[in-house]
């Protein structure tokens, strides 16, 4: 691999390409994207999300309309919202790979790492499966053993048990597994290895964030784009029983207290996660810091004896090395952890509140 930050096929293959893009890359999913599209692999995900969209949104309700069942958004237009959040997730996912390569290359992390072998691919093949495997497990389960295949076809016909038993699992679930494994590493397993690691701060960083403010974005987008996520699910699990007129919907009872407690549970688990990441990004810069100050006050204690007692110091004309000594001191000091600013801390704050004060308001109008 090569070690050149510059060089966008080192990028490509430091940050890896998700699992289920080398599968569609098999199946040849990318002859279906334009071809100013089709150079990037992870755009692969975006077409199959679309693709099961057009399939579930446009042939199956296309066949309800001729078969002469229920056209779901003619009862429930805010359905279309899971389209939405479908495609997404999945261009989510390929905004988070763009932006790991751009903080990698921004950051200069192949140049200051001693290994960079921990930081690639962005995320772990095995997370990814095991996501995937359990959510297709519980969605099948699901369709087959609780809402079962027969009352299905009752309710809704041959779409309802498509929708459930195949569209949701190999569709719906192999995205979403994507972006939660992309959304995981990026918050937690990102910031880990770099508390592991042996990467140095930069410290000559004009920012003053030790050349680390690529990776807090990056968690810090990651955690939007859940958000974002969080708002939609709002919306479409409270909106359709806000809707009147001919849009009112009585096909199933209103989200109750187990709605409730299964959104504040998946909020909180975000905010948690987003939290770690800020905090283990915080704790390394300030480790890094802090040895660095170390390692100078040894140096300087082998150049000037007993620097702790000022007269030992000519104030006139103090010992070169001194003098490096404290400037070198000052640039350490003065680079900040992130988060750092009081607008960075707004945008965290607000994007921690805005989800949830959102499903409050829509649980009790």
């Amino acid at each position: 691999m090569s070690t050149d930050p510059g060089d966008g096929g080192a990028i490509a293959t430091f940050t890896g390409t998700p699992v289920l893009v080398r599968l569609l890359d098999r199946i040849g999913i990318r002859r279906l994207l334009p071809e100013r599209f089709a150079s990037e692999p992870i755009n692969a995900l975006t077409a199959y999300s679309v693709l099961v969209v057009l399939l579930e949104n446009g042939v199956l309700q296309l066949y309800n309309l001729w078969a002469g069942y229920e056209v779901v958004y003619l009862t429930n237009p805010l359905r279309l919202l899971n389209a939405a959040m479908l495609v997404g997730a999945a261009m989510a996912t390929g905004a988070l790979y763009r932006r790991y390569g751009r903080a990698v290359e921004r950051s200069h992390l192949v140049e200051r790492a001693s290994s960079t072998e921990r930081f690639a691919p962005l995320v772990p093949d095995r997370l990814t499966a095991a996501l995937v495997l359990v959510g297709v497990a519980f969605t099948v389960y699901n369709a087959v053993a609780i809402l079962t295949l027969p009352e299905l076809y009752a309710v809704g016909g041959p779409e309802r048990v498509l929708r459930f038993a195949v569209i949701l699992p190999l569709g719906y679930v192999p995205v979403f597994a994507t972006f939660l494994a992309t959304y995981l590493s990026v918050e937690v397993l990102l910031p880990w290895r770099l508390l592991r690691s042996e990467v140095d701060l930069d410290f000559l960083d004009p920012e003053k964030l030790g050349g680390m403010r690529p990776f807090g974005e990056l968690v810090k987008f990651a955690y939007y784009y859940l958000m974002l996520g969080l708002v939609g699910y709002a919306v479409a699990l409270y909106g359709p029983f806000l809707l009147s007129g001919v849009f009112a919907y009585t096909a199933l009872e209103r989200p109750g207290a187990v709605a409730n407690l299964g959104f504040t549970a998946v909020w909180a688990a975000a905010v948690v996660t987003m939290g770690w990441g800020i905090y283990a990004l915080h704790r390394y810069m300030n480790r890094e810091k802090r040895e660095q100050l170390h390692r100078l006050d040894r140096r300087a204690r082998e150049h000037i004896d007993d620097p702790w007692r000022i007269e030992n110091v000519d104030v006139a004309e103090p010992p070169a090395e001194y003098e490096r000594y404290r400037t070198q001191v000052e640039y350490i000091t003065s680079t900040k952890e992130y988060p750092a600013t009081f607008t960075m801390w707004s945008q965290i704050a607000v994007g921690i509140v805005a989800p949830k004060a959102l499903q409050v308001v829509l649980s009790v109008v």
